[in-house]
């Protein structure tokens, strides 16, 4: 029987145990209040924690073949869990590490599987078509021409696999249990590892190709992809403007009841004041729509009343469409205004975002380290993901003023009443915890005295 999960279904609790053979945790998910930090000495495991979290939903499986553990057992909202142990096989005259999962669903007798590369030579091939920075020197070995790096099979689908075409990278896999496929997919889950924030990966399929020139500038990339959003808001603002206007005379001359002139007046103005907002923001350009609607002077006739009642009717629908993309901007500059002091970012539907002072642009790569860590962290959250994501953050306060750093988890928590998802962090900064004490889970003996220096608070 196929076991259907609900939508919403998210981690519930991630539990290590003997992890390097010295460490044991169990992590509860704050899920009510959608935040969870954690907090450890330097060298007991939280970034590996959240590693290990992240390696499951992207079915990294060679992540665990790395990590000295026993067993990783993660539990879900609806009652399910799975469990990743690692056996050894003998192998000729060797012995080979392979992973094992367990799964376990409600109402449902547990099952295992064991995910494997099958042997597919000719498959392997396409491994230098799509990513040309490669030379094989082996048969299942290739080194990364650019960084030397000998890589395996195995190590370049956990790397590149969004570079092959899915037509592809089925046939290197044992295929996933449907169930299992249904349980971890309901989430999308994303590691945000801070030095990751800044250099958007090296490779890209399309640029190795030629057919379009990339940036390396995280940053850069993100303002080409506002504009991007802008644009395709803006498209589906004018396809539902062409819909309503194909329908406006029918529905004008169905309309019959009595409507009032002083309702009908109140209800432009605040049409008016949404545009306005609107363009503000840089969705809407100043003379995108026709403007406001002036009414004649005297009392109105049932005719012209219908028509304005359907005109605003019409425009606020219009108007409402891009209500959610306003909230993200309008909170994107308002996070950022309060970093920025001397700055401003603007939005606009030319260049998606950009950064000025009172007199000049100024280049968004000569922006600080910690200005772009900001701006490239806040603008993923709102505008990049997924509702019911699981988003897991590695020490965000690198690079982070201390006054941004106590700043943090309460912007955040704006973020997520927007675009809901949950959020697992790993910090060693009590400044970043703050009064958020109720968000913190634990793991091993935490100094309650300890507190970075200077250098610390802007490394």
């Amino acid at each position: 029987m196929e076991i259907v999960h609900p939508a919403n279904i998210r981690l519930e609790q991630f539990e290590i145990q003997n992890l390097f053979n010295q460490f044991s945790y169990t992590i509860p998910l704050r899920l009510e209040e959608h935040v969870t930090a954690i907090i450890a000495p330097n060298g007991t495991g939280k970034t590996l924690c959240l590693r290990l979290i992240e390696a499951l939903f992207s079915r990294r499986w060679s992540a665990f073949l790395s990590v000295q553990f026993e067993k990783a057992i993660y539990t879900f909202s609806d009652g399910s869990t799975v469990q990743v142990r690692k056996k050894v096989n003998k192998e000729g005259k060797g012995f080979k590490e392979e992973v094992t999962l367990q799964i376990k669903l409600p109402r449902a007798k547990a099952f295992h599987w064991e995910p494997g590369l099958l042997p597919n030579k000719v498959a392997y091939t396409h491994f230098e078509r799509f990513l040309p920075f490669l030379t094989r020197i082996g048969a299942e070995r290739w080194r990364h021409d650019h960084t030397g790096e000998i890589l395996t099979a195995t190590d370049l689908l956990d790397t590149y696999a969004d570079h092959l075409p899915p037509e592809v990278s089925k046939n290197f896999y044992d295929p996933m249990p449907a169930e299992l496929q249904t349980l971890i997919g309901a989430i999308d889950c994303r590691l945000i590892e801070t030095q990751r924030l800044l250099i958007l990966p090296e490779v890209s399929s399309e640029a190795w190709r030629g057919t379009r020139k990339t940036s390396t500038l995280a940053i850069t990339r993100k303002a080409e992809k506002l504009k991007e959003i802008i644009s395709g808001e803006i498209n589906a603002y004018a396809a539902l403007s062409q819909t309503l206007d194909r329908s406006f005379p029918r529905r004008v001359i169905s309309r019959a009841q009595e409507i009032s002139p002083q309702g009908l007046t109140d209800r432009l103005d605040n049409l008016d004041k949404k545009r306005e907002e609107l363009m503000a923001a840089g969705i809407l350009n100043t003379g995108y729509d026709d403007g406001p609607v002036q009414l004649p002077e005297g009392p109105l006739t049932q005719e012209i009343a219908s028509v304005l009642q359907v005109y605003a009717e019409d425009t606020a629908r219009k108007l409402g469409s891009l209500s959610p993309l306003l909230a993200k901007i309008t909170l994107f500059k308002a996070l950022i205004g309060k970093r920025f002091l001397t700055k401003e970012v603007q939005v606009n539907r030319d260049k998606g975002f950009e950064v000025v002072t009172k007199d000049r642009e100024v280049p968004l790569e000569k922006l600080s380290s910690g200005e772009q860590h900001q701006l490239v962290l806040f603008f993923e959250m709102l505008f990049e993901i997924k509702s019911n994501s699981l988003i897991l953050i590695d020490e965000p306060e690198l690079s982070l003023h201390i006054a941004w750093q106590r700043q943090f988890i309460g912007d955040l928590l704006k973020i997520i009443k927007l675009n809901r998802f949950d959020v697992v962090l790993a910090t060693h900064s009590p400044q970043l915890i703050g009064e958020w004490d109720d968000l913190v889970v634990e793991l091993g003996d935490v100094d309650p005295d300890y507190a970075p220096d200077e250098s610390e608070e802007l490394a």
